[in-house]
């Protein structure tokens, strides 16, 4: 099994921190490789930066399925280019913040995301209402972190997330999710000192991944072509 991860950014400053989560949860028969933009913004924290960065995107993910790669994540949060990467392979393409919201939803009555900055906000309950959650929806908690501070300061990262996910507690919330695959690499010590299910964007959505392959792979399970994620006509000449 291949899986391809795509960190969406134009910078290699996290590769080798998502590397080294992936390499102490993959089974041992899967391949890793994660890869980043060659040029673009080193977060995508703004809707604009998104945009920037889709284009690539895309282009990394078809070249994923031509070089044969049994699937895709696509490694931020705000999911970006999800629905446009599924139209145009046929693999499986996971995402962080779709995957993690179905699994916690399947953890507790109701889940809390841990944001960066109160700016993520808007897209990130934009798309839990996208995939039919809002009812399973606690909170947002802001840790008051950018993306490049949580790769540059983990320890204060992780006393952030620490305060704001007890009182995602408070709020209600039985399952905690770190909204953002730069808040990862202590999922365990999480779990053993809040005592509630605590989510790694890069641990669920990587596992995540290779069941998806495994039910391609020996049952023919993948996302639908009927619709929402049919492909576009060779014919029109714009997907070569």
């Amino acid at each position: 099994m291949r899986i391809l991860w795509i960190n969406p950014l134009g910078t290699g400053m996290y590769d080798e921190h998502i590397r080294k989560i992936i390499k102490e949860i993959k089974r041992p028969d899967v391949e890793a490789t994660v890869v980043h933009l060659s040029k673009g913004p080193i977060h995508v924290e703004y809707h604009y930066y998104e945009h920037l960065a889709m284009d690539e995107v895309l282009q990394w993910v078809r070249w994923a399925e031509k070089e044969g790669y049994d699937g895709v994540v696509i490694g931020c949060f705000y999911d970006t280019g999800l629905r446009e990467a599924r139209e145009i392979v046929s693999i499986p393409v996971i995402a962080p913040a779709e995957a993690c919201m179905h699994v916690a939803s399947t953890l507790g009555h109701k889940f809390s995301i841990l944001v960066g900055r109160r700016k993520w906000i808007p897209k990130m309950e934009d798309n839990v209402y996208l995939y039919g959650l809002e009812k399973k929806l606690s909170s947002f908690r802001v840790i008051g972190f950018t993306v490049p501070r949580m790769i540059a300061e983990p320890e204060k990262l992780k006393e952030a997330i620490r305060r704001e996910a007890k009182k995602a507690v408070e709020d209600g919330a039985e399952v905690i999710i770190l909204g953002c695959t730069i808040e990862s690499g202590f999922m365990k010590e999480l779990i053993e000192t809040l005592k509630v299910p605590v989510i790694d964007a890069v641990v669920v959505s990587w596992k995540y991944a290779e069941m998806m392959v495994d039910l391609y792979r020996k049952v023919g399970l993948v996302h639908s072509k009927s619709f929402g994620y049919e492909i576009p006509p060779k014919e029109e000449g714009w997907l070569q």
